[in-house]
Order: C-alpha cells, then structure tokens, then sequence
C-alpha cells in the first residue's frame, strides 16, 4: 500500500524521535551505570549487598516488561513511550539520592519496574516506526542507545570528577533530557488498524505465537548472555588472564562499545541484504569465534580484536530479534517485544552471575569457553527457526 506524502513524513519525524528516544534512553542508564561505584562507597556496600541491589534492577524489569506488553496491546505504544520514558530518565536518580541501604534496595526496585516498561514500549514503537517505513530500522535505533550510552558514561566520569556525585550534577544533566523526551513524543506514531483476517487469526492462534515467542526468547537469553559476557568480563580477563595493563585492559570493553554502536548505525542495509535469519546466525559464529580468539590466541595483544568480533556479532543480533518478536502473525506487537526483551533481560541477568560461579571453580578462561558454545546455540537456532516475514511500508494512522 502506497503512503501519501503526509504519511511520509510523519514517518520520518517519528524515525528521529524514536532515535531520540533510544538515545535518551541509553544516556539515562549509563549515567546510573557510572554512579553505582560512588553509591557503593557512600553506604558502604559488601559486594553481596551491592550484587543484591543491582538484581533488583533485573528483578524489576522482568515484572513489568510482560505487563506493559499487556497494556500496550489496549492503549498503543506511543501513549506508553509518552508516559514511561520521562519517567525513566528521572528514575536514575532514586538510587543516586538513596540514603539508606533499605532506600536504595526500593530505589532499585522501582528504577528496574520503569526502565523495563520503557525498554517494552520504545522498542514497539521502534518495531511500527520500522513496519511504517517498510525498511530495517531497529538496529539503528539500537546503536542510538549505544551512542547514548557512550555519551552518557563520559558526561557522568565528567561529574563525578567535578565531585558532583551527590545527585546535583545527575539532575542537572538530566533535566534537559527529560524535557526532550516530553518534546519527542509528540512525533511518535500509532500503529495502523489490524485487518479483520489478523484479528481473527489472533483469536484462534494463541499457542502458535506463544511457542513463537518462546523460541525467540530462548534464542535472545543465549544472546544477550554473549553481549553480557563481553561487556562484563572483558577488562578483568585481559588484566588478569592475559596479563595485560589496567590501562590496556580497558580496550577490549571499549572497542567492543564501539563495535556495539557503529554495526547498528549500519544495521539497516546490513539487515536489508542478509535478512534476519542470516544475520542472526552469522551473528552468533562470528560471536563465537571472536570468543576462540580471546581464549586461544595465544597473542594476548589480539584479545582486543576477538571482542570487537564478538560486539559485529553481536551488534545487530538482539535489534533483528525484537523486531522479529513485533511481527510474530496473529499477536500484538506489543506483546512480541515483551517476551523478546524479557529473553534479553535474563540473559544479561543471569548470565554474569553464572561466569563469575563457573570462573570461581574453574577460571575466568573456561568460563569464556563456554560462551563459544552458547554462540554456536544461538546460530542453530536461527537456523531452524521460522522467521516472520520482513516488515513491508503500512499506513500510519493519525489518531
């Protein structure tokens, strides 16, 4: 169906506030990031009080993400990316300002249960920006958050250096963003009315998109648990593994970040050409095989470009999944997503904890090993999954 020059344009507005959105989105959150060394130091946290509180982040998340999927599928995901994110980008500041280890733990809770919401609801707003324009769109989306990301750590290293840690120069940074956000989701869009024969088939075909959904999940928990691996554990291995400097060590996460956001600015034509199975199940061997060269080179200087493999592996990865999760036939988009992110959000959760118990036992470079299986996991499994069809240009409705 052809799209009026109106409807084109709206579009294209709602792809660059989507773009703000994820950047925004992805600001936020490292400006958290960066503070949790000053919260530990100010409420003097054990490291297992500290490993408690940040899974309460996860906790949170995965509470709200199936609800929101929920409640979009009643009220749209623009209203839901209007409502969640401004309050997103303020709930970082709960556990900056938490004076009390009890605060901090609710703190927590509640920053987990907000980001979650939002993480659902700009990403299915993502998922019709990219239906609407009929082109692969969410892996630039994605590398917004990195670039966001990026951003957001070097802004809040820039504050807590100007001994403004105590929520003065969060809330002075975050402030504009927030205002933005109000501003953006003014462009957003509402996704086009399901045919009749759509609904219908979602009546009578629950458990296909449920088993649909799950082996989406599945594939996007093995996933993100990659992503985790490397963002997590990169500096410790090469400083303590490899023997390499605390200044070099920094290398591996930092080409991986950078890795990260330049494939998913880049995502679109790379999707576009090799489709989503292909990509998904490069994207799992070239993971796998930046991991082989971390753990077996035997040239510590080239562990750094075996986690630049593993970020284009990974890079585009998780954006095609959740898109795919919004297209399942015969179910909401909202409701795909929820199931994908929430894969993705245990697969980041428990996937840490479970290197750090496998490297206490048997060594941090057996625990990477295992990542090189879980890569190859992820590439069967998008060899055998039956991937919706590809995301065609649809009306948008002005409601």
């Amino acid at each position: 169906m052809e799209q009026s020059s109106f409807d084109a344009y709206r579009v294209r507005q709602a792809r660059w506030a989507v773009s703000a959105d994820f950047f925004i989105f992805g600001f936020a959150w490292a400006i958290w990031a960066v503070h949790i060394p000053v919260i530990a130091h100010r409420l003097a946290l054990d490291p297992a009080v500290l490993g408690f509180a940040l899974l309460n982040v996860g906790l949170g998340g995965v509470i709200s993400q199936p609800l929101v999927g929920w409640l979009m599928s009643r009220i749209g995901s623009r209203p839901a990316t209007q409502l969640f994110l401004p309050f997103c980008i303020a709930a970082p500041m709960l556990p900056i300002v938490a004076s009390t280890i009890p605060v901090l733990f609710g703190a927590t809770l509640a920053l987990g249960l907000i980001g979650g919401a939002a993480n659902v609801a700009v990403n299915t707003q993502a998922a019709q920006v990219e239906a609407a324009r009929g082109k692969p769109t969410m892996s630039s989306f994605h590398g917004f958050f990195s670039l966001g990301g990026l951003s957001g750590a070097l802004a809040g290293s820039v504050i807590i250096g100007a001994s403004a840690a105590d929520g003065r120069g969060a809330i002075a940074i975050i402030a504009p963003l927030f205002i933005l956000s109000l501003l953006a989701g003014w462009f957003l869009i509402e996704a086009p009315p399901k045919p009749p024969a759509a609904k219908s088939a979602k009546a009578r075909g629950l458990a296909i998109p449920a088993v649909a959904f799950l082996a989406l999940a599945v594939i996007c928990f093995f996933a993100n648990t990659i992503e985790g691996a490397a963002g997590d554990w990169s500096a410790l291995y090469l400083a303590t593994i490899r023997n390499l400097s605390q200044a070099v060590a920094t290398s591996g996460y930092a080409v991986f970040s950078l890795g990260m956001a330049v494939c998913r600015l880049a995502g679109g034509p790379i999707v576009a050409r090799l489709g989503d199975r292909n990509v998904v199940l490069l994207g799992g061997l070239l993971a796998a095989l930046g991991m082989a060269v971390v753990v077996f080179v035997p040239w510590a200087a080239l562990s750094p470009f075996g986690f630049a493999l593993v970020a284009i592996g990974a890079a585009n990865t998780i954006p095609v999944l959740i898109s795919a999760g919004s297209r399942v036939p015969g179910a909401e988009a909202g409701t795909g997503v929820a199931a994908v992110a929430t894969g993705a959000l245990l697969g980041l959760l428990l996937g840490p904890p479970v290197i750090g118990f496998v490297a206490h036992s048997m060594g941090l470079a057996a625990a990477l090993t295992m990542m090189i299986l879980v890569g190859l996991i992820v590439a069967g499994g998008a060899a055998v999954y039956r991937w919706p069809a590809a995301a065609r240009p649809q009306m948008v409705s002005e409601r």
